[in-house]
C-alpha cells in the first residue's frame, strides 16, 4: 500500500463540513450491546442498537473536536455554539418513549466561559 508522509495541506480536496453533519456523527455503547449509526440523507441518520439489558444507554454524539481524522484532513474545531440551534424528529421503535420516566434524553456537555465542565 502506497503511502505519503506530508507536513501540510497541498493537493488534497478541500470542502466546507457544516455543523452537526450527519455523516461525522458517532455512537457510544458498553458491551455487550451493539449499535450503529447510519446517515441516510443529508439532513439525517439512523441508530440501530440492541439493548440485552433494563440498564443498557446508548449515546449519540456529536464531537467538536474531530479526533478520528488526519490531521490534514479533519473538520474544523469550533466550540462556539452560540446561535445553534438543533432540531430532532424522533421516530423509534422497540424502546421508552420520550416522555416516559427514564426516557431517552438530551444530554448536551460542554465547558463555560472559565473552562469547567458543565452538563
Amino acid at each position: 500500500m502506497a503511502h505519503w508522509l506530508c507536513s501540510g495541506r497541498t493537493v488534497q480536496v478541500e470542502g466546507l463540513v457544516s455543523r452537526f453533519d450527519p455523516r461525522f456523527w458517532t455512537v457510544d455503547f458498553p458491551r455487550p450491546m451493539m449499535a450503529s449509526v447510519v446517515t441516510t440523507g443529508p439532513a439525517s441518520l439512523r441508530v440501530d442498537a440492541v439493548f440485552y439489558k433494563a440498564d443498557d444507554l446508548a449515546g449519540v454524539i456529536w464531537e467538536a473536536v474531530d479526533r478520528f481524522d488526519h490531521p490534514l484532513l479533519k473538520y474544523e474545531t469550533s466550540r462556539d455554539f452560540r446561535d445553534c440551534r438543533l432540531r430532532f424528529r424522533w421516530r423509534s421503535f422497540g424502546v421508552m418513549a420520550l416522555d416516559a420516566i427514564n426516557g431517552p434524553t438530551l444530554t448536551i456537555e460542554g465547558r463555560d466561559a472559565a473552562g469547567a465542565a458543565r452538563s
